[in-house]
């Protein structure tokens, strides 16, 4: 017969994940049916339903079903009429798929009330090839974003630096000529690989893009090709 399981102990647990406001397991004995998580817009659902399966696994050595997870994200927050925010690309999912040779990176980002998507597949022999169509899916929803191909992947690295591994990415952007620069983001190898990639690439662009989407919407009639 298998022992009960500290329910307590694994809610504490997954409250210690960023965005978690609060959570409430169902079960009984060894069985949990149910996982209902409160959380706030920082991170996708997606994303955090992944972090509570490996988070529960590694911890407490327990395999449970991504099905059994049900995430509710809101604000809490109420808006203040007088203050102008802008609101920056969020993460919304990362997914990935190794078939024979090919790899497939699927990436979602979510700004304001639209998710934009990117799926990309190419031969990828070693982990830097599948490491940069990553951080490329993350640009092509930014371009999506801004409407014009305004940034351009340069490469992106996972290095250690006083014992932490740090994936760390560099964008060329280019408005025809106008403006033009480097950018760099970074981010700590704490999930996934391929979710810090992913991280790392909108660290490095998620300002510009603010930027240029906030122009666009204070001046729709006004192309972005002219900023």
């Amino acid at each position: 017969m298998s022992e009960p399981v500290n329910f307590k102990a694994i809610e504490d647990a997954i409250s210690c994940i960023d965005g978690i406001i609060n959570v409430k397991i169902v079960g009984e004995g060894s069985n949990i049916t149910e996982i209902h998580v409160l959380s706030n817009r920082s991170k996708g659902p997606k994303l955090l339903v992944r972090d509570i399966e490996t988070l529960i696994k590694a911890r407490f050595g327990i395999e449970i079903d991504h099905k059994k997870i049900s995430v509710v994200s809101f604000d809490l927050e109420e808006p203040r009429e007088t203050a102008i925010t802008y609101e920056r690309p969020i993460l919304w999912g990362v997914g990935w798929k190794k078939t024979g040779e090919n790899f497939q990176a699927d990436v979602e980002i979510k700004l304001v009330d639209k998710i934009y998507r990117s799926s990309l597949t190419s031969k990828a022999w070693d982990q830097r090839e599948r490491c940069s169509l990553v951080a490329q899916a993350v640009i092509d929803c930014m371009n999506q974003i801004v409407a014009i191909p305004l940034f351009c992947l340069r490469g992106v690295t996972v290095h250690n630096y006083c014992e932490f591994d740090v994936a760390v990415c560099l964008v060329d952007y280019r408005n025809f000529g106008k403006t033009e620069g480097t950018l760099i983001g970074t981010a700590l190898l704490r999930d996934e690989i391929y979710e810090t990639i992913a991280r790392s690439a909108l660290d490095a662009v998620n300002r510009k893009v603010n930027y240029y989407h906030s122009i666009h919407r204070e001046n729709p009639e006004k192309s972005t090709f002219e900023h």
